[in-house]
């Protein structure tokens, strides 16, 4: 049939025509012949036969691994075929024919190798006296696709469009139908019938068909068979491919026909203003000549009607070689009609700006195409469907459901409006949730879930600072294994342990050791049930228990809003920050869990919990099955729990059911617990979930109590029999709904409580009731309840034979409340407050020692300082991340470095966000992993972005991130298939990045603070500055250390579903959702067994080293998933990807794990070797300080540690590394390049400035570092967030009494304070500080000195924002010093006191007592008028009509040392006394009037008394209530706005 007959052309002769020849083509239909044609897009080499670089690109410095090519130049017309109209076809090389064949024909298929990538067949039918294209066939990479006029068939089956899977996109516009094929292969079918085909440069000279062979040279092979010219029809009779029983006949050469008629048409279209701009760019011969025979074979009467199709095919044609063709139709002339408002436009922007992507056209490769569009100044609206819409119309989605503009939804945590397509969102405090699930999982305050198997008493949560409350967890071994672990007890300690409640896991309560029947109410908690199911204890001090009974005991501890960042304990510390929650009393934060846990246990002879990673599943076939039926009802998109996917993640709940229903003896029980715990946080979140029970966990609804019924949802407090005759406190308490049995409605329950079944017996030990059947762990022995008797099996009584200097506690003479060894303080438990309900008696260390954990005493002073399970001993040092860490006093000092954070993208679709949250996301489309300028704020040239492709690695439906674009401002980097293209980068400009060769890893380093690391094949790490914290949005979330909101979609709503998320981060709004991914160890359960052996290297020796570093349970699971997944190829690599993405983390902790071995993912460094050379090996750990041509030196790289790979060892006689030629040199060819300088993450070439962390130096990058100098240029005052340069007035303004207020900037940075009386001759100015009553007096006879600090190491850049260039403890010197000294003579202004220093802590702020301001010689003792007191008339009493309003700001810090610029603006009314009147008497006069809050603020306005002394605004601030009914302390801080926003002194 003649497909593939002609020979393949040499590649020289083809890099030979692309170096020489020029585009221009010739129509034919019959013999006319054609010429050569010149495809740059289509050049494999960089430079013609001349060395001179070809038109239109620049040359990057290679690598011999990574060529890297930059093309300027658009034009691609080289790489395209179509057909159109009246059978006209356009070879890949320029050819134009005519060829009117209706069979199947084979359009262009890849030939003369030994595999076929693609197939493109057509076929045409005459209709209505016209061709028109009828179907077209394709195989690519094995998927067969069939398009018709009507369907989309892919092998064989209908699909809705768009359509993506197993690497092939199919959408479909207003104008077209378009096929994408990651293998480079585009098709599109215009819907004016006509075809194109867009092939990747890579499969030049190796195609066969109706578009030619794409070598580049027109004529040559087309339409030569045997040095015989061929006809275009017997050109095209070769390439037709009929069906197995077809026969088609060949087309009849059609007669003459006179066709003068007309042809001036042509001429005069084509010739004319409407396509000048194409002519430069498109031989116009080739499409007069088609134009000419559409006249001659027109039917109709309406010439123009016959030309279209070609005038349209020119104009693609024109957009293809790089031009703009302007919009040439008319009303007259081949005219289109658009839906909607849209406008017909022959070329723009295929990537529509929509309302769900409003900057879709930003990130935009394809080059222009024809069809409908928007007007300007409207956008898509895809979201409502209505057409074209301005920006302001759009609607949002939140939870899949579109909101109008303006409507609004709330959340505990937010409150959000619609505003043009995105949400505008405030935050609001929201209260905090802690649970602990199944005995061993545990949920923070700030979300952060994790597992340990404890055996002791834990601090879940108190107060850091006071001992208001404590919650203790009693974690006991339930079972026959270390893993099977129950919540046994529950502890909540009130002031300070004047109040102990504990509650037993059987129900029983006991309040101060005295069991209690409830409800009880007590003078600070109330207790009660509301159901069967659970007991709520209420306290008055923002804190609730919810404990769940039935089917086990589990907790939910739940405190308000308030006592945000000011707990401790193993619920974490309620700051919003995940990644911190794992912060010990010592300072650190803790690597692992257990590490963690062991730090928060109160019993110094519990042991330390090690790190599990046991897999139950796999001990049990049975229980594997029935976990699987069961656990899956949680992720099932259809089942009983699918209502609450969109506000709860199910994944945790599905992990921690499949490893509690294995690992459990009783499987049901713990698999309800599971269910059951989802249910209560759904509830929490607002949805209510019923029938869950169908089918399981039935029993407890079997088997209330007599006279009870069992209900899905209780919200109020039961009905009782003594509610009837007096009031029910716990009526009062609010919580969230749970389930149990509770009284019929016209019941009330007695206080009998509920009926009790006589047949299983219970035994009791030590207070506790031991169900029949169930174990109990005592002293080391396990003893097993047995028809009511305690059977026991190993264990020994202690022996009053202790180790010295211990000696052993006898409880038998000890006195009542004694603890003995059950309170043995420790290293480790010194900080934690123990509560033991009876004397254990044991070895415990004489007064003045406690333990060391190793079984001897030592002194408090000489306990270590603990990290990651490892001791350190005073003075020692840790690095954590990019700061270092000082052992003092069982402390860690640590400095407070800004350090770069990092997203990980690795295998199957796992993501590692900068903020620490974890997720698998499996799209089949391009996605924005980060970008800035979120919301559509800023411009291009700034903006950054970093999209990632994801491709098919299986059957499941499972993806991996492959490619890769990186845009910075106006350039484009393209990873993927292993190598780099560089787009739109012109020669002369500097590119503003470096691309590197690392081991495995290429290295992608950005001036602006961005580093990219890629392993060419499916891991991504993302290293990004601290400045861009909170300013960045994608996929990799929004580094703002907040990882509970990385979810926020492109719109900026935050939801719970991770594929809500992702799939609003597409790049093309075109593309399909990605839907939820099968189990892909479901799916494919055959492979479960050799992921799981395969995995197991994570959790063996190999790692074990890092196993206190890094938790590789999220390592583990990615593994597993990834090895069943790959199972179309490749699932070697794709286990390799997991195993080496945690050796990565490992390294990034400064552990180097080896970890490949010739069996084990080998890297075949020898590769590289010369023969008979041994210079390359594998270094699992790079070798960062290698000596380069471009690192001469061999400076060890800070920026981005070692990475794995192959490295030289580099002989003595060639000690230098040439990257480009990969080999050992003695010298280096060429100067190398100067290395960058890294400042927080950032690269500054050398000359370049480099910020300075030091007012009045300037800094410069050198070839040898960072280089500062003093510079008096350089210095500047910061004032209120602004900067000054000496000499600027910082403020200028009044008092209103005649007193001026003026600063200006000095020299040094320091600000100038001036105070004195305004003259005729000063003008007075236009800002007024008021007040209602003559001021307070104040004494000038002594002017305090400046008082040092001793606490304030930190940079000047780290003082308080309002007061720059100065020490925060220095006095500034005023004009004060010579106003009269007697008191209650004149108001005057005084210098700003300020003695001490904010703490840490939500409450702390600068606190200035009038005691210590008179210490230090600040008051003058003189003027009794200083000594203010609050009183709590305060609060109660009115302010004076004449009060003025003062506007102040309430400056309090976040987690730094110093303020941080929080704020929070808040309305004060201030009466200031007269000199005879009583101490002033305040009121708030309402809450905050504007509010700008971050982390660390809020206000306290219920009792906040304003007063006026020497300029300083004194606020009865924070601390606890005196019984006086205001606060102990008095808290100074700036007045920095006053009426009319007039600015005083700091």
């Amino acid at each position: 049939m003649g497909v593939g007959q002609r020979k393949l052309a040499p590649l020289w002769t083809l890099a030979l025509a692309l170096a020489c020849t020029q585009h221009t083509g010739h129509a034919q239909d019959g013999s006319s012949e054609s010429s050569y044609g010149h495809h740059p897009a289509l050049s494999p080499i960089a430079r013609g036969p001349s060395g001179v670089p070809l038109r239109g690109v620049t040359l990057f410095p290679p690598l011999r691994t990574i060529p890297v090519v930059q093309a300027s130049n658009p034009a691609h017309n080289g790489r395209v075929c179509s057909t159109w109209g009246n059978f006209h076809y356009k070879t890949f090389d320029g050819d134009v024919f005519r060829f009117p064949g209706l069979c199947n024909y084979v359009f262009s298929e890849h030939c003369g190798t030994a595999y076929e990538d693609f197939n493109v067949q057509l076929r045409r039918s005459q209709e209505s006296a016209a061709p028109t294209l009828s179907r077209v066939l394709m195989k690519v990479d094995g998927v067969v696709i069939q398009l018709t006029k009507g369907s989309v068939l892919v092998n064989g089956r209908p699909v809705l469009l768009p359509f993506s899977q197993v690497g092939v996109f199919i959408q479909q516009s207003s104008s077209y139908t378009k096929v994408e094929a990651r293998l480079g292969l585009v098709l599109m079918w215009n819907h004016d019938d006509s075809l194109l085909l867009e092939l990747d440069a890579k499969y030049a000279n190796k195609t066969c068909g109706l578009c030619g062979d794409f070598n580049g040279m027109p004529v040559v092979s087309e339409l030569l068979s045997h040095n015989i010219k061929l006809t275009p029809m017997e050109f095209g009779n070769l390439q037709k491919m009929d069906g197995p029983t077809e026969q088609c006949e060949d087309p009849v050469p059609e007669p003459p026909r006179n066709c003068s008629t007309g042809f001036g048409i042509c001429e005069e279209l084509l010739n004319g203003q409407l396509f000048s701009s194409c002519v430069a760019l498109v031989d116009i011969s080739s499409y007069l000549e088609a134009c000419r025979q559409d006249l001659c074979f027109c039917g109709g009467t309406d010439l123009l009607s016959c030309v279209c199709h070609t005038l349209a095919e020119y104009s693609r044609q024109c957009a293809h070689a790089g031009g703009l063709p302007q919009d040439w139709r008319g009303p007259d002339l081949c005219p289109q009609t658009c839906p909607s408002n849209m406008q017909y436009h022959e070329c723009r922007s295929p990537c529509t700006d929509t309302c769900s992507n409003q900057e879709h056209s930003w990130a935009c490769e394809d080059h222009c195409v024809a069809g409908c569009f928007c007007p300007e100044g409207t956008v898509l609206d895809d979201v409502g469907q209505t057409g074209c819409v301005p920006a302001s119309q759009c609607a949002c989605v939140y939870n899949g459901a579109a909101y109008a503009p303006g409507a609004t939804y709330s959340t505990d945590c937010a409150n959000c409006t619609c505003s043009g397509g995105r949400w505008s969102c405030q935050e609001v405090p929201c209260p905090g949730t802690c649970s602990v699930l199944g005995g061993a999982h545990f949920s923070t305050f700030d979300e952060r879930h994790y597992t340990v198997h404890g055996d002791c008493s834990y601090v879940l949560t108190k107060p850091c600072d006071s001992s208001a409350f404590t919650v203790l967890a009693e974690l006991r071994r339930c079972g026959l294994t270390d893993s099977e672990t129950c919540l046994k007890s529950v502890t909540l300690s009130l002031d300070g342990a004047q109040t102990v409640v504990v509650i037993k896991a059987s129900g029983e309560v006991f309040l101060n050791q005295i069991y209690t029947q409830l409800p009880i109410s007590a003078a600070n908690v109330t207790i009660f049930r509301p159901s069967t199911f659970f007991i709520i204890a209420q306290t008055s001090l923002g804190l609730q228990l919810d404990l769940q009974l039935v089917p086990t005991m589990q907790l939910f501890v739940r405190l308000v809003p308030k006592l945000r960042g000011q707990t401790c304990g193993l619920c974490g510390n309620f700051n919003s920050i995940q990644a911190d929650d794992f912060r010990t009393l010592s300072g650190v934060v803790e690597a692992t869990a257990a590490a963690f846990f062991n730090t928060f246990k109160t019993q110094a002879a519990c042991p330390n919990i090690r790190n599990s990673f046991e897999d139950p599943c796999s001990l049990s076939v049975e229980n594997e099955k029935y976990a699987q039926h069961w656990c899956s009802q949680l992720t099932d998109a259809n089942g009983p729990f699918s209502r609450c996917h969109a506000a709860v993640k199910p994944d945790t709940y599905y992990s921690n059911c499949m490893f509690d229903t294995c690992n459990c003896e009783r499987s049901e029980d713990c698999l309800c617990a599971v269910l059951s715990s989802y249910v209560h946080v759904c509830a929490a979140k607002g949805v209510q979930l019923s029938g869950w029970r169908n089918g399981v966990c039935t029993k407890p609804m079997t088997t209330c109590p007599k006279s009870m019924t069992y209900h899905y949802h209780v919200s109020t407090c039961q009905p009782t029999c003594r509610s009837l005759s007096e009031g029910d406190i716990t009526c009062s308490v609010g919580f969230i709904p749970v389930d149990g049995c509770i009284c019929p409605e016209g019941t009330f329950l007695d206080d009998t409580g509920k009926c009790v079944q006589a047949s299983n017996c219970p035994c009791y030990h030590r207070g506790s009731v031991i169900p029949n059947g169930e174990s109990v762990h005592d002293s080391g022995a396990v003893c097993t309840c047995t028809h009511g008797k305690l059977s026991c099996i190993g264990g020994q009584a202690p022996t009053p034979v202790c180790a010295a200097p211990m000696v052993f506690f006898d409880c038998r003479n000890a006195t009542p409340g004694e603890t003995g060894a059950g309170c043995q303080k420790s290293c480790h438990t010194l900080d934690m407050t123990c509560y033991s309900p009876q004397c254990v008696p044991g070895c415990v260390c004489p007064d003045g020692l406690v333990a060391d954990g190793e079984g001897g005493c030592i002194t408090v002073e000489d306990c270590p300082c603990v990290h990651n399970e490892a001791s350190y001993r005073a003075g020692q040092t840790i690095r954590v991340g990019c700061n270092t860490c000082t052992c003092d006093s069982r402390m860690w000092r640590c400095t407070d470095n800004p350090c770069l954070a990092t997203c990980a993208v690795y295998g199957d679709g796992h993501y590692l966000t900068f903020d620490g949250q974890s997720y698998s996301f499996n799209g089949d489309c391009e996605y924005m992993l980060v970008q800035n300028h979120c919301g559509g704020k800023g411009s291009a040239q700034d903006s950054f972005r970093v999209v990632t492709e994801n491709v098919p690695c299986g059957t499941t439906g499972t993806t991996c991130s492959k490619a890769i674009k990186i845009f910075l401002g106006g350039s484009e980097l393209k990873l993927s298939h292993g190598k780099v293209e560089v787009i739109g980068t012109d020669e002369s400009q500097e590119v503003p990045y470096t691309i590197r060769q690392m081991g495995i890893y290429l290295v992608v380093d950005t001036d602006i603070g961005l580093v990219l690391l890629w392993d060419k094949k499916t891991s991504i790490f993302i290293n990004l500055s601290p400045e861009f914290k909170s300013r960045v949005c994608g996929l990799c979330g929004n580094f703002d250390d907040i990882a509970v909101n990385d979810f926020a979609t492109r719109s900026q709503s935050v939801v719970g579903d991770e594929l809500e998320f992702g799939n609003s981060w597409k790049l093309s709004p075109s593309c399909p959702d990605a839907l939820a991914a099968k189990d892909p160890c479901t799916a494919n359960p055959f492979r479960k067994s050799w992921a799981q052996k395969q995995c197991s290297i994570l959790h063996g020796p190999t790692f074990a080293a890092c196993h206190a570093h890094v938790e590789p349970a999220r390592y583990y699971e990615a593994c597993v998933n990834d090895a069943c997944a790959c199972d179309s190829g490749g699932d070697c690599e794709c286990f390799c990807t997991a195993v080496a993405a945690y050796a990565q983390a490992c390294h990034e902790v400064g552990l180097c794990v080896s970890w490949r071995t010739p069996s084990i993912c080998p890297l075949f460094c020898d590769y590289y070797n010369p023969e008979g050379q041994c210079e390359w090996h594998y270094q699992p750990c790079g070798a960062p300080c290698l000596r380069t041509c471009r690192n001469p030196r061999g400076d060890c790289l800070q920026d981005v540690r070692g990475l794995e790979g192959c490295y030289p060892k580099c002989p003595t006689e060639a000690p230098i590394f040439d990257e480009d030629k990969m080999q050992c040199v003695a010298t280096c060819p060429t100067p190398p390049p100067p290395l960058p300088c890294h400042v927080h993450g950032k690269s500054y070439r050398p000359g370049a400035v480099v910020p300075s962390d030091k007012n009045c130096h300037s800094c410069l990058c050198t070839e040898r570092g960072v280089k500062c100098s003093y510079e008096a240029e350089a210095c500047v005052c910061t004032y209120d967030g602004q900067r000054f340069h000496p000499g600027d007035v910082i403020y200028h303004t009044t008092d209103g009494m005649g007193g001026c207020i003026s600063a200006r900037c000095g020299a040094n940075g320091t600000i100038e304070r001036r105070v004195y009386p305004c003259s005729p001759t000063t003008p007075v100015p236009p800002t007024t500080f008021s007040f209602s009553t003559p001021p307070l007096v104040v004494s000038s006879t002594h002017a305090p000195s400046p008082v040092p600090s001793s606490a304030h190491t930190g940079p000047p850049s780290s003082a308080w924002p309002t007061t720059a260039g100065t020490s925060p403890r220095t006095r500034p010197p005023t004009a004060s010093a010579s106003l009269p000294p007697v008191c209650g003579e004149e108001c005057l202004w005084s210098p700003w006191m300020d003695i001490s220093r904010p703490g840490r802590g939500m409450d702390s702020g600068d606190f200035d007592t009038l005691e210590n301001l008179r210490a230090h010689g600040y008051l003058d003792n003189t003027c009794p008028r200083y000594r203010y007191i609050c009183q709590k008339n305060f609060l109660n009493s009115q302010p004076s009509a004449s009060a003025g309003n003062i506007n102040i700001i309430h400056v309090d810090h976040g987690p730094g040392d110093l303020c941080a610029g929080a704020q929070t603006q808040t309305t004060f009314t201030t009466h200031m006394p007269s000199a005879s009147t009583e101490p002033p008497t305040a009121t708030s006069r309402g809450e905050s009037t504007a509010t700008s809050i971050t982390q660390g603020t809020h206000s306290r306005s219920e009792c906040q008394a304003v007063m006026q002394i020497r300029g300083v605004s004194a606020l009865c601030g924070t601390g606890s209530l005196s019984q006086s009914g205001c606060w102990h302390s008095l808290k100074f801080v700036p007045i920095t706005q006053v009426v009319e926003s007039a600015p005083l002194a700091h």
